[in-house]
């Protein structure tokens, strides 16, 4: 048997709650000072309860009364004060009660994260315009259940509107509940979840703030925005201390808007936000053509992962939140939910990243009501990364479900993805054909994709390039930075007895072009099999020129008999022809046995070539130079006052300030001389390189590119400059891949090798000449290396004996900048007046009085003279 009483001070504010709490002023502050609780034993008999409930009456300030009717359950009391007065007790209990029969009204309380609903309301005697929700009433040994009291404020702090405020007690701890919105005209913002917890374990009262969500409101005809946002929980191992994420829906009469984002607080303390939003509208347009979405994308320390090609169709951002069209609009909570979570153990398309921005634009459209496209333009910019792509969609369905015409009989569906990403030097476009295309029936699958891949200087791979449709010829062995892409074609299964497939390829790279295809019929039934197989493959490659193609047919056949299966019985025929010389070879095939004609020079692939005829594969000036630095800018100006037209020799006009030259050759060398010194160094690998010369059939061979700088000396002749000279001269050597097919080792038939390029080869050296240096002494100079212009005779209009007068200048006092006043009307005048006496002496000047553009744009690092009258 025990009775219980508890009074504990506590010190909250409203304006403690997040988001809201700083629009409460503090003389309109709301204060929860302290909170009571009493709790009696179940053995205690009611005439017991009263007793205590008038020895508590006796007691200073309000306490709460120990329940009669519904002895073990407590009775908890939260002391507040607003604007400085203390106002009655919010009072609710712990477990059920009998509800009384009034209620003030039926609107729902603000929802808490894991809270059982409040269906039921008590009023507490004691606490007049106060009421409190709870359970019904519960047998004895039921678990406690939430319960919350409210209190009707309807008070109005700046935009802020707190309608009511309510008390309950949840998680060890007790929570000041706030039934709020923000306004701004006609913008309304209301708070889910909102509310202070303080924990009454004893150790620390200080409250926490809550704020599970937010929605969005917005009613002004004819535009209508609602939204919400959810304050998502985050774990400990989670990267984030809070987590933002939402949706938003803007409608207008011909319009609807929707968006979605997220604001994340990295515990490192960054923060990044994304926002994407789609605006669906008929927008018109000629029938070629008719915009049906817009759509834009911004992500602020964040970071897109980019699709591959076979994710493109499902990349969020280019699938969007509105219908396009043909298909059923997503949820844009599963959109967001996709992009910060990933799906089917995917990772997450957009993901936090320090200093990285990244920008989405792209459109909807329809072209011909027939073909839905979408698309979508995109670029990351980081600190260590430039990322630009473009990804699109399209697809055609005959006829258009969306018509109601009946079932399709042809869809064809085609994604595209473009990428350059800077830290790669790369360029990658790829094609693919949807699995789900079909043609005539939705058995009959369309497949096949393509692909260009270009590696520029700074790749791993600099000057290599391939562009394939559906594969590569069986011969050609693909290196592995090689895309892979499905052989374009047809697969048809018609039940489980006839299959066809037709499959094709082209694809051309630096060593060879290459095509073909093949048709695939196969007949599988109960008495009888038969395969038709018809192909062709064609290689063609350079320096030298060599061709390789090879045709086919063949079918093939067998009978079930009363003994089993027959043996297979075949027809057919290849053809292989090469050159030059041209040749070939036929095979005829009857029965399983085949019969070989050959024709023509027999096989010995691609002869040598002399040098005469390899000279004719390099440019026509295989060596170059060009000036990359410290050039005049009067240099243009001078080559065409000393050069004859169209020559492109003589000098270069250099500044004094260093200058940096190229020099580039088509022919790649083993070795770099200047002034007969060896600066290949360690530039181009373990010791120097051998150059081959594959349609020729050479290698090992030691080629030098040789650089030699002059100077004049005084008596006009022309010397190597002395080596102590050239010691600061910055020399370093250039060296890329060279392909193969032209300067590999071996023999001109091994052009299709695993690796298509040659490394380690010098291809061209950067010289930079140093800055001038001031002599220790001073040096003589020719006489003829100095010019002048004489100026013309005539009659100086000013007198040197006359005194100044008119205005002076002084500089101004006030430091800073400022603008030259030459603009006003009286000074203009003062021009054209001085103008007019010149020309009347004899000395016209082509210039306008005005100056506006140079008062306009005059500006000084110091302070402006001042005109004064002497």
């Amino acid at each position: 048997m025990f009775a219980l009483l508890v009074d504990a001070r506590l010190a909250a504010k409203l304006s403690d709650l997040p988001l809201v709490g700083g629009h409460i002023s503090p003389d309109h502050d709301l204060g929860i000072t302290g909170v009571k609780a009493v709790i009696a034993s179940d053995a205690l008999t009611a005439d017991q309860v009263k007793a205590l409930n008038e020895q508590i009456s006796r007691l200073d300030g309000d306490h709460p009364r120990f329940p009669e009717e519904t002895r073990g359950r407590a009775l908890v009391a939260l002391d507040y004060e607003w604007g400085g007065e203390k106002r009655t007790p919010l009072m609710f209990r712990l477990a059920g009660a009998k509800p009384a029969e009034d209620r003030e009204n039926d609107a729902p309380a603000p929802k808490l994260l894991n809270a059982a609903p409040v269906v039921e309301t008590w009023a507490a005697p004691a606490a007049a315009g106060v009421r409190a929700a709870a359970a019904p009433p519960a047998a004895p040994d039921a678990p406690a259940a939430p319960a919350a009291a409210w209190v009707t404020l309807d008070r109005s702090f700046g935009p802020l509107y707190l309608r009511r405020l309510g008390a309950s007690y949840q998680g060890e701890k007790l929570w000041v509940l706030c039934d709020a919105t923000v306004h701004a005209g006609p913008l309304e913002l209301g708070v889910d979840g909102l509310g202070l917890g303080i924990a009454l374990d004893g150790k620390d009262f200080t409250p926490s703030g809550r704020l599970d969500g937010l929605s969005l409101s917005f009613r002004k005809p004819p535009l209508e925005i609602s939204g919400a946002f959810l304050n998502k929980p985050v774990t400990a191992d989670s990267p984030y201390d809070r987590l933002i994420e939402g949706s938003a829906l803007i409608k207008t009469p011909s319009a609807s808007f929707g968006a979605i984002g997220a604001y994340e607080h990295l515990k490192s303390g960054t923060q990044s936000m994304f926002l994407y939003a789609e605006l669906g509208a008929a927008f018109g347009g000629p029938p070629a053509f008719r915009v049906t979405a817009v759509k834009a994308g911004i992500g602020y320390n964040s970071s897109l992962r980019v699709p591959a090609i076979d994710q493109v169709a499902g990349f969020p951002l280019l699938r969007g939140i509105a219908d396009a069209g043909q298909d059923t609009p997503p949820e844009p909570l599963d959109v967001l939910k996709e992009l910060t979570e990933g799906t089917d153990g995917a990772p997450a398309w957009v993901t936090p990243h320090e200093d990285s921005v990244w920008l989405a634009l792209g459109l909807n459209a329809d072209i011909f009501e027939v073909v839905h496209c979408k698309a979508l333009a995109f670029a990351e910019f980081g600190p260590d990364d430039l990322v630009v792509g473009l990804l699109g969609s399209a697809k055609a369905q005959f006829p258009d479900p969306a018509k109601g015409l009946g079932e399709p009989y042809a869809s064809v569906e085609l994604d595209i993805s473009a990428v350059y990403r800077r830290s790669a030097d790369m360029l990658a476009v790829d094609a693919r054909l949807a699995p789900d295309s079909f043609l005539l029936d939705r058995s009959v699958h369309l497949t096949g994709g393509a692909a260009l891949r270009l590696w520029f200087g700074g790749s791993d791979h600099p000057g290599d390039f391939v562009f394939t449709i559906g594969g590569y010829h069986p011969r050609f062995a693909p290196p592995a930075h090689y895309p892979q892409a499905d052989p374009v074609g047809v697969d048809w299964t018609s039940g489980s007895e006839l299959t066809v497939k037709g499959t094709s390829y082209f694809a051309l790279t630096p060593s060879a072009v290459m095509a073909g295809g093949r048709l695939d019929l196969r007949y599988d039934g109960s008495w009888a099999k038969a395969r038709v197989d018809v192909g062709f493959d064609a290689l063609v490659e350079w320096a030298p020129f060599h061709y390789e193609v090879d045709v086919w047919a063949e079918v093939t056949a067998q009978v079930w008999l009363l003994f089993g299966w027959s043996g297979e019985a075949s027809l057919g025929a290849r053809l292989s022809v090469w050159g030059p010389s041209f040749g070939g070879t036929a095979h005829v095939k009857v029965l399983g046995i085949s019969i070989p004609i050959d024709f023509g020079e027999p096989k010995a692939g691609p002869a040598t070539i002399g040098w005469e005829q390899f000279r004719t594969l390099l440019p026509q000036h295989p060596l170059t130079l060009a000036p990359v630095d410290g050039l005049h800018p009067d240099h243009a100006t001078a080559a065409r006052q000393t050069e004859p037209a169209g020559s492109g020799s003589g000098g270069w006009t250099a500044t004094a300030d260093g200058f940096a030259f190229t020099v580039g050759s088509a022919f790649p060398a083993s070795a770099l001389e200047v002034n007969g010194v060896d600066e290949t160094g360690d530039e181009t690998g373990d010791g120097a390189a051998e150059v081959g010369i594959r349609p020729m059939g050479k290698s090992g061979l030691a080629v030098t590119l040789s650089v030699t700088v002059e100077e004049e000396t005084a008596d006009g002749h022309w010397r190597q400059l002395p080596a102590d000279r050239m010691q600061d001269w910055d020399v370093s050597v250039r060296s890329t891949p060279q392909p193969a097919a032209l300067w590999g080792a071996g023999k001109a038939d091994d052009a299709l090798s695993a690796d298509p390029f040659v490394h380690g080869l010098v291809s061209g050296a950067r010289i930079a000449v140093p800055a001038p240096r001031l002599p220790e002494a001073a040096a003589s100079s020719r006489s003829g290396r100095l010019d002048h212009a004489p100026l013309p005779e005539g009659a100086l209009p000013l007198d040197p004996d006359a005194a100044p007068a008119g205005v002076r200048g002084e500089r101004e006092e006030a430091a800073g900048t400022g603008a030259l006043r030459v603009g006003t009307a009286e000074q203009t005048a003062q021009r054209k007046a001085a103008l007019a006496a010149l020309a009347t002496a004899g000395y016209p000047l082509d210039a306008a009085p005005e100056l506006d553009r140079y008062a306009r744009e005059a500006a000084f690092s110091s302070p402006p003279l001042r005109l004064v009258h002497s």
